[in-house]
Formats: C-alpha cells, sequence, structure tokens
C-alpha cells in the first residue's frame, strides 16, 4: 500500500514537472520571438526590449494567440499582413533581384566600358 502511494506521488511530482517544463520552454520560444518584432515606435529596438505601451500590447496579443493555439509562424503571418515587413528583424527571403541587381549594374557597366576602349584604341 506504501509502495502505490508513493509510486503515484513520484508520478504525481514528475506529471507538474514536465507541465511546468513544457510552460517554460514555451515562454523562451516567445522570448525569443519577441526578439525578432521590431517596435514601431522605437528605433531599433525589439517589442523583447521595448518598455513602450504599442511593444506591451503587441506582446499581450502574440501570448494570447499562441495560447490559443496559433503557431508562432501564422503569428508572424498575420502582422506582415498588418504591419508590412518593417515588423520584422527577419524580412523575407524573396528579395534576390535586390542583392543581385548591383552585381549586374556593375558588370554591364564593365562591358560597357570596355567595348568604348576597344573603340577607342581602333581609331
Amino acid at each position: 500500500m506504501k509502495i502505490l502511494k508513493h509510486t503515484s506521488n513520484f508520478l504525481l511530482v514528475i506529471f507538474l514537472l514536465s507541465l511546468f517544463s513544457i510552460g517554460y520552454s514555451n515562454e523562451n520560444k516567445l522570448n525569443d520571438y519577441f526578439k525578432t518584432i521590431r517596435c514601431l515606435v522605437c528605433e531599433g529596438q525589439s517589442i523583447h526590449e521595448s518598455d513602450t505601451e504599442f511593444a506591451i500590447n503587441l506582446k499581450e496579443q502574440i501570448k494570447i494567440k499562441t495560447n490559443s493555439g496559433m503557431s508562432i509562424k501564422e503569428i508572424n503571418q498575420e502582422l506582415v499582413e498588418i504591419y508590412g515587413e518593417q515588423i520584422s528583424f527577419n524580412p523575407s527571403k524573396n528579395h534576390f533581384l535586390l542583392w543581385v541587381m548591383p552585381l549586374i549594374l556593375v558588370l554591364v557597366i564593365f562591358i560597357f566600358i570596355r567595348n568604348k576602349l576597344k573603340f577607342f584604341y581602333k581609331k
């Protein structure tokens, strides 16, 4: 009888610890996510660092949404739809043209100058 009581107490403690660790890991994930969201009121601060009313309200709304079952990816998509990409410190990866265009421009200028020099030296 004592063994059964001790075993049930042990299982209860293990269960409570696992619930605590799940809550703690979710809190860590939220804090990490808060560091990737820009405070639109402050210059260059995340909502994790900011104490403005906007940041506090946004953190509360994100916590409510995660508790209701929304994933962080869904919340991020919603924030980008509402505020635009400037809300995130991690912009989307579809800026390939933005990074490649300067290289293409340098290449075109190089070819243009090379052809002009060839034409100049032919005369």
